[in-house]
């Protein structure tokens, strides 16, 4: 018997089912002593918030991130939202789930991409920044890991493959960027776009869910990233210093604002570009994710994501009006 996913799920389902639980923690009662606790439930199709009343502490013990747990408890609305009241947890056994009930894959095959990667390396006319993507993406470690990384833990290209597929946008939009600007130099924007995530390998770690792993922690991936091709660079004999400075200038500040990430802020056309280039897939992507995820629930709008800072509009996209009136 399939799985409930949760996109199935309404107010008044009772559950009983495998899923993945992230994000636990314990929260103390208000009016009483002892502690709940509160968990994100997810599976391929979506998340949902969990909340267990009895025992919480016991639970919670028995819990780890990323593990995929039997949940027995019920569906309930709180402030407009549905979330599941736990009665009972456990961690599965592997013989009581399904792994593909829990791996969101992006709409395009790995291989798929893995061409269109090699396809754009291939434009890079600049001998030392070609022998640089070579040295690479020639790994086949490195490429395996990249092209099955997230490309961020909840929003963001967030499921298997949505590294390589954000890379590979990133890289679109820096070539019409180059189109319409062309004093750009399109060999370092397309280097820079197709290299500049990926530190994201050693950020985030997990199978059927993602966290930030202790160098992601400490480091971020931009760090990381930058470290990974300052040891490849110096590898490569003869590579011209001021090369190396441009281009890791637009890595190092392609998140473009400090409180957003960027050790320095971007000082050169390209750096620029790249820039909004990321911002941009990464944006429009997260608005999609979240209209996705809304799926057949009731309203226009989206709940309130504290990342994007305002509620969503859902659709559908016109109102419907009745003009036989």
């Amino acid at each position: 018997m399939s799985k409930p996913l949760i996109s199935g799920l309404s107010v008044g389902d009772k559950v009983s089912a495998p899923f993945v639980v992230t994000d636990i923690s314990l929260a103390s009662f208000r009016n009483k002593p002892g502690s709940y606790l509160n968990l994100t439930l997810k599976d391929r199709s979506g998340e949902i918030a969990g909340r267990m009343w009895d025992n919480a502490e016991q639970a919670a013990a028995a819990l780890q991130p990323g593990q995929v747990a039997m949940v027995a408890g019920q569906v309930e609305e709180y402030q407009g939202e549905a979330q599941v009241i736990v009665r009972a947890i456990r961690p599965c056994r592997p013989e009581e789930y399904d792994p593909a009930d829990f791996v969101i894959t992006g709409p395009r095959s790995p291989e798929e991409m893995v061409e269109q990667l090699e396809a754009d390396i291939a434009e890079v006319d600049n001998a030392h920044l070609h022998k640089l993507l070579e040295a690479v993406f020639d790994d086949e470690e490195l490429l395996a890991r990249f092209s099955s990384s997230p490309g961020g833990k909840t929003l963001h290209h967030a499921y298997r493959g949505g590294l390589i597929e954000h890379t590979l946008n990133v890289v679109e939009l820096v070539k019409k960027a180059s189109e319409l600007y062309p004093r750009l130099d399109r060999d370092l924007l397309i280097t820079a776009g197709l290299l500049h995530d990926l530190g994201k390998i050693y950020e985030l770690e997990g199978e059927l869910s993602y966290d930030y792993s202790d160098e992601g922690k400490f480091l971020g991936h931009v760090i990381l990233t930058d470290r990974l091709l300052t040891d490849k660079i110096a590898q490569l004999p003869d590579f011209p210093q001021h090369l190396a400075d441009t281009l890791s200038h637009a890595v190092l500040s392609h998140h473009g604002q400090r409180e957003w990430g960027a050790p320095v802020l971007p000082s050169t056309p390209e750096a620029c570009a790249l820039h909004y280039a990321d911002n941009l897939d990464a944006r429009v992507q997260g608005f999609q994710q979240v209209i996705d995820r809304h799926g057949d629930q009731p309203g226009r709008w989206s709940r309130y994501h504290p990342y994007f800072e305002r509620s969503i509009f859902v659709g559908p996209a016109e109102p419907d009006n009745d003009d036989s009136m």
